[in-house]
């Protein structure tokens, strides 16, 4: 890749828990080293449905689930699941601001590569939680 346009689809379209941040660590570094190019000539971005999502676990509403409380090891791992997840959409949100609007300055796409790279960074530590406890994301 060598505009960042296409790092930032790429990104999105990830959908594994291990791809998507691993690509945005990857990606935001590489923008920090100069190595993807903010072409402006770039065509419009074609619409995203949604971004990448593994196909588990199933997303259901938050009522489904049952109540946990943080006094024992599950209610916490469930409490960091879920802001492990908080943190896996922020990912995108930072990849569609950058992927989405074109022509912006320069300093609009090094603030939300810099908010995709932080939250990837997030995940992968509350994962590493997560997996401390016996649990995964």
């Amino acid at each position: 890749m060598t505009d960042l346009f296409s790092a930032a689809r790429a990104c999105l379209d990830a959908a594994m828990p291990d791809d998507k941040p691993a690509l945005t660590l990857a990606m935001a570094e590489a923008f920090k080293r100069g190595e993807l190019a903010i072409d402006a000539a770039i065509a419009a971005p074609e619409p995203i449905r949604m971004p990448g999502r593994p196909a588990k676990p199933k997303l259901v509403h938050p009522r489904e689930l049952p109540r946990r409380g943080l006094g024992s090891d599950e209610g916490r791992a469930a409490f960091l699941h879920a802001i492990a997840h908080i943190e896996l959409n922020a990912i995108d949100l930072g990849w569609d601001a950058v992927y989405r609007f074109r022509g912006l300055p320069a300093d609009f796409y090094r603030d939300w590569v810099q908010v995709a790279d932080d939250e990837a960074r997030h995940f992968v530590l509350l994962r590493d939680r997560l997996r401390a406890l016996g649990y995964d994301y």
